[in-house]
């Protein structure tokens, strides 16, 4: 899915952008991904609205319009990306994508394009200040880029409720608002947390340590990403650790990252510097074990 650094860098493009810019058509092409609170037509809903703002609320992307002219509805569009949905800027002239979900044409002769190849994502069209059809939207954890409020101490009292794994804790959006696959395997990795390791029997110092792991590469991704300035469009993982490097060496230790399912979702690891006790194949080896195997 698109994750807090993606949305970090393309939301600021896209407020910029699209300030001020009215929609003059609208183009679906995979309906299965909109959601329509209110009735009417997307013509009539949307059509001669004028964008105001775009700003993110955990992994949704708000885009709120300005107040409508007479006989025009009040709306609010929100987007949830999912695992494969992006945005694109381009000339309304130019040939659509394949996997185009949604389009809006602009007053300026572009179109916002929003791309899903997967059609996972979610396209919503709510009554202005009303998010009760969007669903996730009320239930949003703690922002971990708030020095104020992600706190050791906060953090680990999130933790000591949980009974569940480290990734899925960490990819729990009704308690942690930034964190989807990719980013869960790097902070967990610069953590040496494994991706299975129970909530609960992690202690004080190793919560602290994915605590601060959790910031660092969330900030970090977020800066190489600007400094990188991609297209809109394009997600940048290039530069990420575990993520997709299964049977690679390990940046830190050299062994060879492995993968395993972590209740539906994959997960990245290094097996010596995430160890999961009694794990068995999943990473259990102890350090004397690694040192053993290289003599």
């Amino acid at each position: 899915m698109a994750e807090r650094p993606d949305l970090d860098y393309a939301i600021p493009i896209l407020a910029r952008e699209l300030a001020g810019r009215s929609v003059r058509a609208v183009r679906v092409k995979k309906p299965i991904v909109l959601r329509v609170a209110l009735p009417g037509t997307l013509d009539e809903l949307l059509i001669g609205q004028k964008l105001a703002g775009v700003t993110r609320r955990a992994h949704f992307v708000h885009f709120a319009f300005a107040p409508p002219g007479k006989g025009k509805p009040a709306v609010d569009l929100v987007v949830l990306p999912m695992l494969a949905g992006r945005f694109l800027l381009a000339p309304a002239k130019d040939k659509s994508p394949a996997d185009l979900a949604v389009a809006l044409e602009l007053d300026d002769g572009r179109e916002l394009r929003y791309r899903d190849d997967v059609q996972m994502g979610k396209v919503y069209v709510v009554p202005r200040g009303d998010f009760t059809e969007v669903a996730g939207w009320e239930r949003i954890g703690v922002d971990v880029l708030d020095a104020k409020k992600f706190t050791h101490a906060l953090f680990r009292a999130l933790a000591r409720k949980r009974r569940d794994q480290a990734k899925v804790f960490l990819m729990d959006k009704s308690a942690i608002d930034s964190f989807g696959n990719a980013y869960a395997d790097e902070a967990l990795w610069a953590a040496k947390v494994h991706p299975k390791a129970a909530v609960r029997t992690l202690s004080d110092h190793e919560l602290d340590r994915l605590h601060d792991a959790m910031v660092t590469v969330l900030t970090e991704a977020s800066a190489e990403i600007a400094r990188r300035q991609p297209p809109l469009d394009e997600k940048l993982r290039d530069f990420l650790k575990v993520r997709n490097r299964h049977g690679a060496e390990c940046a830190r230790c050299g062994d060879k990252v492995r993968k395993a399912g972590v209740h539906g979702h994959d997960a990245f690891f290094c097996p010596t510097c995430q160890v999961l006790p009694g794990g068995g194949g999943l990473g259990a080896k102890s350090v004397v074990d690694w040192r053993k195997t290289r003599t």
